[in-house]
């Protein structure tokens, strides 16, 4: 396996080595969630495959929010990483094992208490209700391993390892799709076994990642025994982490109300809604891929002093990012009602009339989306994630809220709700793009980059 040293040897090889074993990660994931749906529409049908659609949007908004607080780990221990200092190395690993155990349990309370309320404020179908109720059930009992995978996986990113985390969710994803068929031909309720078969995948994965960790031969390696809680260390990560994770939750915030209106169509564009997700999860791979290097690569440089590394890694990363998503998200909605077919069912006609509605408005435009996320890492990177956090807020969760209280009423049609993501897309791109520039020149002016002066 590679390990990938940012601060040094030819970038673009280095971020190409880096990116895509992300890429394929993150791929496979999505396609391990679509396999999860394809055995649900082939074996019980669109109500099954709705059921688990209806709890996307509630599960991202219990989960994302702690998950966002991982961002915290990869931009301090990024930083100590470019500084070789190792003592501050092993107390941010330490610290964030830790954390992400803790969290995880109070993720998982929270999220099976208050499954019932999200499921009614949101308008879950009721032939959907009790399938969904059950899974987001079984699904947040696994948060504690869910983020265990998260930090250790963001860990061994941020040390320059992303080969290995493809390898696990290879692992676990072939156990996942295994366990769906066979626990579906034996369980009576598809719903409950796709989530038992989804539960494993996430133990079999958390598991290898923190056996990784405690292997690794230098000053990152985790001993479970002599796991440290460092307060200043725990500090650094949630004053990074929690402005990260505000912008995690501010997304699902901001679905809601467009959930609850998607909703209120049926399962047909409940079930083609969430197809048309994962026929998009190509282009998604790619910008969470390139993201991750830019955060990962300028973090580095900056903790090493090195501005033209941090200014090079910007650009690269920025332009291959749009150009491969934006592409990918042209060609995935060309071929979407094939993708779709065999998601939904081909005789599914409705639900792929509805998927495909999404996809003109969200593939056709992935390429702002994928700017997006360049410029929400370099924020990141340069330490000012309240940043976007501000930005997501206003334009994201605030923007999205008068939408659909505004103009959504006066032009109810499904259309309208898939025009506020690629609205909402281009005004953050407008803010992210200012604010950019204004961190970089103030990181320039500081002297910690001498060599761009």
């Amino acid at each position: 396996m590679k390990k990938v040293d940012a601060t040094q040897g030819a970038l673009t090889k280095l971020i190409f080595i880096y990116t895509i074993p992300l890429i394929l990660t993150t791929m496979l994931q999505s396609l391990f969630d679509l396999a999860d749906k394809a055995v649900l529409g082939n074996m019980a049908g669109t109500t099954a495959v709705a059921s688990i659609a209806a709890t996307t949007t509630v599960s991202s908004l219990i989960i994302n929010g702690a998950v966002g607080l991982s961002s915290g780990t990869s931009i301090v221990l990024a930083r100590f990483v470019g500084q070789k200092n190792e003592e501050k190395i092993r107390k941010t690993i330490d610290t964030s094992i830790l954390t992400s155990l803790f969290v995880g349990l109070l993720v998982a309370l929270a999220g099976i208490l208050l499954a019932p309320y999200f499921l009614t404020v949101t308008d879950c179908p009721a032939e959907c209700y009790n399938g969904a109720l059950i899974y987001m059930r079984i699904l947040m009992a696994a948060a504690p391993v869910t983020l265990l995978y998260n930090y250790g996986s963001a860990i061994l990113r941020t040390l320059g390892d992303s080969q290995r985390p493809l390898v696990y969710i290879i692992i676990a994803g072939l156990v996942n799709v295994g366990l769906n068929v066979i626990l579906c031909l034996i369980l009576p309720q598809k719903v409950v076994a796709v989530a038992v078969a989804t539960v494993a995948s996430k133990l079999i994965s958390a598991v290898l990642v923190l056996r990784r960790l405690c292997r690794l031969e230098d000053s990152a390696r985790v001993d479970v025994k002599r796991l440290c809680f460092d307060l200043h260390s725990l500090a650094s990560i949630f004053r990074f982490g929690i402005p990260a994770s505000i912008s995690q939750l501010v997304l699902p915030l901001g679905n809601l109300q467009i959930t609850t209106a998607i909703n209120s169509y049926g399962a047909d564009a409940l079930a083609g809604h969430s197809a048309s997700i994962s026929v998009e999860s190509i282009s998604y791979a790619i910008t969470v891929g390139f993201a991750n290097a830019a955060l990962t690569f300028m973090g580095q440089n900056i903790g090493a002093s090195h501005g033209k590394r941090v200014r090079k890694t910007f650009w690269l990363c920025l332009i291959y990012c749009a150009a491969i998503a934006g592409s990918t998200g042209v060609l995935s909605y060309l071929t979407g009602e094939l993708w779709l077919g065999i998601i939904v069912g081909r005789s599914s006609a409705e639900a792929i009339r509805y998927g495909m509605a999404r996809m003109f408005y969200v593939a056709l435009f992935m390429v702002i989306h994928a700017v997006n996320s360049i410029l929400i890492s370099a924020m990141k990177a340069f330490g000012y994630p309240m940043l976007t956090s501000m930005t997501n807020v206003v334009m994201t969760l605030g923007f999205r809220i008068v939408w659909m209280q505004l103009i959504y009423p006066l032009y109810p049609k499904f259309v309208t709700i898939m025009q506020c993501y690629t609205v909402s897309w281009a005004l953050n791109f407008l803010f992210y793009i200012l604010f950019t520039a204004i961190v970089y020149r103030r990181y320039v002016k500081t002297g910690a980059c001498k060599d761009i002066r």
